[in-house]
């Protein structure tokens, strides 16, 4: 299952439960920026005392989203997937 999950921009608190919840049991994210991401998750496992595990980021953007998806083996979405954006909601300028 794919999950587009809103990132807080500027109040980590502004984060729901249930984004946190489901990034809990997802072991790969889709994101802009894998760094930023990486970052994002490391600053919510220590404000929210959080236990977020995630195996691979996946780097998924304009410049690169042809070569990505004709890479993927569709059985990852078996699983818990997310796709992240580096600020706000995924899809509005996406």
């Amino acid at each position: 299952m794919l999950y587009f999950i809103p990132t807080p921009i500027g109040n980590l608190s502004d984060i729901s439960f249930r984004a946190l919840e489901l990034l809990k049991t997802c072991d790969l994210v889709f994101c802009e920026d894998t760094r930023v991401s990486k970052s994002l998750i490391s600053l919510l496992n220590t404000k929210f005392h959080t236990d977020i595990h995630i195996s691979k980021f996946i780097a998924l953007h304009s410049h690169n989203e042809k070569e990505v998806l004709a890479s993927i083996d569709l059985k990852i979405f078996e699983k818990n997937v997310a796709y992240l954006s580096d600020a706000g909601m995924p899809g509005i300028s996406d």
